[in-house]
């Protein structure tokens, strides 16, 4: 079953969006965070801040650690992630793009490992995630989180994978929204 972040429903809402290149080094990560924090703010969205600042987090780490990684090394700076926040009808979508055409896998962690929860983490404190089909030019990873300031109808939130758990996609067909609860 695929859902979408933003599932049609006739409703016309002006979007916000903004978006940040971020240096594929260190610093991404509390850039990132700043950049969400500030951004949360100015759109009157405060009290996500905390929870938005670390799926942001986990998106930019995996990024970094898996995205990246992926690619051949290189001498010079790699290039640029790219930060991505939309704000439309009640829901905020955090999304990182990367250059790589490697896909998330959501793995049971190892207990002993001080590594290996982020997709656990996004997935917890969102309502849905996902990633774009890769290209030639890489993938988003995305997550989605209520926020609130608008009316909903029942329609608009996806329903809850923790009552009915999906299938495994096949590769490359992205995952929306999987829980482990």
């Amino acid at each position: 079953m695929s859902r979408d972040a933003f599932p049609q429903d006739g409703t016309v809402a002006a979007p916000r969006f903004t978006a940040r290149a971020l240096p594929a080094d260190g610093q991404a990560v509390g850039e990132g965070r700043q950049f969400t924090g500030s951004t949360l703010h100015g759109w009157s969205l405060g009290p996500l801040v905390d929870n938005a600042a670390l799926i942001v987090s986990e998106l930019l780490s995996n990024a970094l650690r898996y995205g990246l990684g992926a690619l051949p090394p290189r001498h010079a700076p790699g290039p640029p992630l790219w930060l991505g926040l939309l704000r439309r009808r009640g829901t905020v979508l955090f999304a990182v793009c990367d250059r790589s055409t490697a896909v998330p896998e959501l793995r049971e962690p190892d207990y002993f490992a001080q590594s290996g929860r982020g997709l656990h983490i996004i997935d917890c404190l969102s309502e849905t995630w996902g990633w774009t089909t890769p290209d030639t030019d890489g993938k988003a990873v995305w997550a989605a989180v209520a926020c609130g300031d608008e009316p909903r109808s029942g329609a608009e939130l996806p329903p809850d994978p923790a009552r009915e758990r999906e299938a495994v996609p096949a590769l490359g067909e992205p995952v929306r929204g999987a829980r482990w609860r």
